[in-house]
């Protein structure tokens, strides 16, 4: 995280298109919020554009805008979201849901830095920054037709890529004390021991959204002064179980290992590249465990 935050300070007031890369719940969209509100560009707009969330025959009228009378419910002229970015940042959040033939607009909007309203004839300008983000991996769409070489290749002047949680157990109670600290629920002066253990150990399958999300759940819950256990999700508790009976039934650290790369399997309902991410191993080393182990 530090080195990604050091990219970031070189490059957050250069007017270069930033690609962001991560896991879903990593906090994409806080890393564009945030590059935005530390540039010169902070007085102006930060336009979100959820390509998701958008229908895809929607999706040029609300990029573009459109001028009255273009279709029936055209009342008035509308300001697309291209144009309301101004000078600030335009962040196309999840750009790997588009269309190609959208893709094919949007790359022809970012290199000429204008475009035309629906229904319109005269040209729009923008001098917006350009911020994307997705959690799939680009360049295989990319091999396989689904996403445009060329608009990658626009897109992804800078590309930041966020670690999954798992990968930065160190991060955990930092981030889980802010999440306390802006819990609805006051009072709270922080995480017992054996509480904090088990929110480090988890695997996080949902990155820092999901632990967000769990430490406001045990906030509400949580009947004293302090996070326990008991108050932590069930999937919290389940994990720290392992933990628990390798220290009372004195298991071997071969047997623990076994154990858990068995959980994790389990986790990952078999699937060996994302398990060995998880133990922190590459592949050929989890199938010779495996193997090892005797683990179907």
């Amino acid at each position: 995280m530090r080195a990604l935050l050091a990219t970031v300070e070189k490059i957050v007031d250069h007017d270069v298109s930033l690609l962001i890369l991560g896991e879903s719940g990593v906090g994409k969209n806080y890393l564009a919020e945030a590059i935005h509100a530390c540039s010169a560009r902070k007085e102006q707009p930060f336009v979100h554009i959820d390509c998701a969330a958008i229908p895809h025959d929607l999706f040029e009228s609300e990029l573009f805008g459109y001028e009255q009378g273009t279709f029936t419910d055209a009342k008035a002229r509308k300001i697309g979201k291209l144009e309301a970015a101004r000078g600030g940042t335009v962040y196309f959040d999840e750009i790997a849901a588009l269309s190609t033939a959208l893709q094919a607009k949007l790359l022809r909007a970012i290199e000429e830095r204008k475009f035309t309203r629906l229904g319109g004839h005269q040209n729009v300008t923008f001098s917006a920054r350009v911020i994307t983000s997705t959690n799939v991996d680009l360049d295989a769409l990319v091999q396989s037709g689904e996403f445009r070489r060329d608009l990658l290749y626009r897109i992804n002047i800078v590309t930041l890529t966020i670690p999954p949680l798992r990968e930065r157990a160190e991060d955990i109670p930092q981030l889980a004390a802010a999440f306390l600290r802006r819990s609805p629920r006051k009072g709270i002066r922080g995480f017992d021991p054996e509480a904090l253990q088990t929110v480090i150990a988890y695997s996080w399958p949902g990155n820092v959204r999901e632990l967000h999300n769990v430490i406001e759940r045990a906030a509400l819950l949580e009947e004293s002064d302090r996070i326990t256990v008991a108050a932590l999700a069930d999937r919290l508790r389940d994990g720290a179980s392992l933990l628990t009976a390798a220290a009372r039934d004195q298991w071997t650290l071969d047997q623990l290992e076994e154990r858990y790369i068995c959980e994790v399997l389990r986790q990952t309902r078999s699937n060996y590249s994302r398990a060995a991410r998880i133990l922190g191993i590459n592949r050929k080393t989890l199938l010779e465990k495996r193997k090892r182990y005797g683990l179907v």
